[in-house]
């Protein structure tokens, strides 16, 4: 063949795969089960594509900088926050005053309990997060114990050893279908164990968790029992407690402890079912952390109102935390069903409103989350959809918002979090770490606290002259009206 027959052979070939490579669709296509994709011509060409934007400022920097804004005092700059920091709390309608009952609640629990619910997905698990969160209040408006937890414990926390010697059959609302109830009964923590033999039980400290920690501690264990076939009793410290076979529904059998008790044991015989043992105390905060592993956030409407209603009601539940929506990141990649979650989770939180009316809710939003893209570790393209969507949803819905993606920096900010040393988040770049879970929910801690702070601004009637004189400011009125009068004299 001749040379140029050749060369036209060639350059033919090049020009059918340069308009292969411009026609053919970006993000390739779908045959059955087979993905077919096709290097674009900038690919081929060997042009240089826009690099990946890594935020510049390390994990630690970035939170530095965001609790540093924080450092506020004059109404002016507690505003600024308020509107511009990507730290800030989202409230609906921009009502910075929707925890004030909150903080009301939150100064008396010195003299009464009150109750912080946090639900999650495995973000949470570990008690990661909420032991933050609940240390920090419990050190500020006092509270021990670490609230509730299921009587079959298969995720170990950090907060406190749990240990049985037989392990009941356990029914959940989330995860494998075949788990379920064929009711409705899990009780607040969306899961139920079945007595039906004799168990003991015993609680003891994690080694980390510090001396001076008032979620070591408690003064008061609940056992939440209920649907008693026969009888159901319980022993702790020598005392027996039968349930009421006659009370329909959930019902909590109490016992008094002695002061700085860290370690317990319990006697469960009869049949029954068990939703959750309360370690705690009589007055102070209390957290719940209620994990559920590759849950959505959209089950709440298939529990028990009742039971959900009961508890609240019983244990002063002020503030319930969501923190739900990095399960679903990887599956919602159309617009229609990003907004048709975000509709499930408005619904969710509207049931709640409407069940515990004297609780306000705050969303915590998913997390910046990263997958392979071409060879590198990006944020999945789809979610700054998805935070956005569901912020709008949980304003709409009347629960104030936490914007995580926002607070660890936007944008592929989660590989920064993983390659941080030591690492802030997990490898498979989803989950914290232990230290980088501590970090967020101390951020939490403090930008709450910093909306406490105002309310307290809003409300201050004492003026702190020095350490032994505190001035209240109403007996200061009728001084300041003499003072008044007699410069009108003055001036007449």
């Amino acid at each position: 063949m001749k040379a140029y027959k050749i060369n036209l052979f060639i350059f033919s070939i090049i020009i059918v795969l340069a308009v292969i490579c411009y026609i053919f669709p970006s993000e390739g296509i779908q045959i059955g089960a087979i993905e077919l994709e096709f290097p674009s011509l900038s690919d081929v060409l060997g042009q240089e594509e826009d690099s990946v934007e890594i935020p510049s400022e390390s994990p630690e920097e970035l939170l530095a900088r965001r609790l540093a804004e924080m450092r506020m005092q004059e109404e002016a700059q507690y505003l600024e926050y308020f509107h511009e920091n990507a730290g800030r709390i989202h409230f609906p309608n921009d009502n910075i005053s929707l925890f004030d009952p909150l903080f009301a609640a939150l100064d008396e629990g010195k003299h009464s309990a009150v109750k912080i619910l946090h639900f999650g997905d495995s973000q949470i698990e570990e008690d990661r997060i909420s032991s933050m969160l609940r240390s920090e209040l419990q050190k500020k408006f006092g509270g021990q114990g670490v609230g509730i937890m299921p009587a079959v414990q298969t995720i170990p926390t950090l907060s406190i050893g749990q240990a049985t010697d037989y392990e009941m059959q356990r029914h959940l609302v989330y995860g494998p279908t075949e788990l379920r109830a064929t009711d409705n009964h899990y009780g607040i923590m969306g899961q139920r164990a079945q007595l039906d033999t004799t168990v003991h039980i015993r609680f003891y400290p994690r080694p980390k968790i510090s001396q001076d920690n008032p979620s070591r501690y408690f003064t008061r264990l609940q056992v939440w029992v209920g649907n008693i076939n026969g009888s159901l009793s319980v022993t702790c410290e020598g005392i027996t407690q039968q349930a009421d076979t006659t009370q329909p529904g959930m019902q909590a059998l109490s016992f008094t402890l002695p002061d700085s008790t860290v370690r317990t044991a319990l006697t469960l015989q009869g049949n029954g079912e068990i939703y959750g043992i309360s370690l705690g105390s009589p007055t102070g905060v209390s957290i719940d952390n209620i994990p559920m592993r590759g849950c959505s956030g959209t089950i709440f409407t298939q529990m028990n109102s009742q039971e959900i209603e009961q508890y609240c009601r019983q244990n002063n539940v002020r503030l319930i935390i969501l923190q739900y929506g990095g399960n679903s990141v990887p599956y919602l990649k159309k617009e229609s069903g990003i907004s048709n979650y975000a509709q499930q989770l408005e619904r969710q939180i509207k049931y709640l409103k409407r069940l515990v009316p004297t609780a306000e809710v705050l969303f915590i939003g998913p997390s910046d989350m990263a997958t392979k893209v071409k060879s590198e570790m990006q944020t999945y393209p789809h979610l700054p959809m998805v935070v956005d969507s569901i912020k709008h949803a949980a304003l709409r819905a009347g629960a104030a918002y936490w914007d995580l993606y926002m607070v660890m920096g936007g944008k592929n900010s989660m590989v920064n979090w993983v390659n941080s040393q030591p690492p802030l988040a997990a490898s498979d770049y989803v989950h914290f770490s232990r230290l980088g879970a501590d970090k967020i929910g101390d951020m939490l801690c403090k930008s709450m606290m910093l909306y406490y702070d105002y309310y307290k601004w809003r409300n201050q009637k004492e003026v702190v002259i020095d350490d032994s004189c505190v001035v209240n400011i109403d007996s200061l009125l009728p001084l300041t009206q003499i003072l008044a009068d007699t410069v009108i004299q003055e001036v007449k």
